[in-house]
C-alpha cells in the first residue's frame, strides 16, 4: 500500500503542474531546413511552406481554376488593363417596302351588303334588324379598314352610297326575288293570245271586213 500511495501522489503532482496557469505549452517540433519537400507543394499541407510562404501561396494561386479564366465570377475582365471589346455593328438593312393592296371599288364593297327588306316609299331599307335611310352615315369595315359612307338614294332597284372622305360613289343593285327566280323583261302574256303589234297595218278593204252602215239616231 505504501508504494501504491506514493505512485498516485506523483501522478497527481505531475498533472497539477501541467494544468497550472502560466506554464507555456509544449513547442511544436520544427521542420528541419534540409527536410525533403514534396514534388508538388501546391496540393500539400501548408506546413511544407518552409521559409518562403509567399512562394508557396503564389504556387497555390497558379493551381486555381480562376487563374485560367478571362473573366471573374461577376463576368468582368480579370485584366485591369483590358480594353472593352468593340462590337461590330452590321450595316442597317433597309426595311422592306410592301406594296399596299389597292382598295376595291366602293360598288364592289357595298354589293356584299345583305339587304333583307326595302321600303322605297319611306326611302329606307333593313339589314337584319337594323334600319337605314337616306342621309344616314354608315361606317363600313372592310379588310381591317373603316370606310365612312353616307346613303344618298334608296329605291326599289338600287341603294347609292357615297364615301364621305373621297367622294366615291358605290351602287348596290337590288334584286329581291326568291331563290331560283329572275326578273322578266317581256311582260306577261296570257296563254293562247298574241300581243298586239302597234306597227301592224290597219286592214280597210278586205273580204273579211264587213261594212257597217250609217248609224241613225
Amino acid at each position: 500500500m505504501g508504494k501504491l500511495t506514493s505512485i498516485l501522489c506523483c501522478l497527481i503532482s505531475i498533472s497539477t503542474a501541467i494544468a497550472a496557469p502560466g506554464n507555456p505549452p509544449a513547442a511544436r517540433p520544427a521542420v528541419p531546413a534540409n527536410a525533403a519537400k514534396p514534388a508538388d507543394p501546391a496540393i500539400q499541407p501548408s506546413r511544407y511552406a518552409g521559409e518562403d510562404p509567399d512562394a508557396y501561396a503564389a504556387e497555390l494561386a497558379k493551381r486555381l481554376a480562376i487563374a485560367n479564366r478571362e473573366t471573374d465570377a461577376f463576368c468582368q475582365p480579370q485584366d485591369p488593363d483590358a480594353k472593352p471589346v468593340t462590337k461590330i455593328v452590321s450595316a442597317k438593312t433597309k426595311p422592306r417596302t410592301t406594296t399596299a393592296e389597292p382598295q376595291a371599288p366602293l360598288s364592289d364593297i357595298v354589293s356584299q351588303i345583305k339587304v333583307t327588306t326595302i321600303m322605297p316609299k319611306d326611302k329606307r331599307f333593313f339589314v337584319n334588324d337594323r334600319s337605314f335611310g337616306v342621309g344616314d352615315k354608315i361606317p363600313l369595315n372592310y379588310r381591317n379598314k373603316t370606310i365612312r359612307t353616307q346613303i344618298t338614294e334608296v329605291s326599289s332597284s338600287r341603294i347609292v352610297f357615297r364615301n364621305t372622305e373621297s367622294g366615291e360613289v358605290g351602287v348596290l343593285k337590288l334584286n329581291l326575288l326568291p331563290a331560283g327566280m329572275t326578273r322578266g323583261t317581256k311582260g306577261i302574256t296570257a296563254p293562247g293570245m298574241t300581243p298586239a303589234d302597234p306597227n301592224a297595218p290597219l286592214e280597210i278593204d278586205s273580204p273579211s271586213t264587213q261594212s257597217v252602215g250609217p248609224v241613225t239616231p
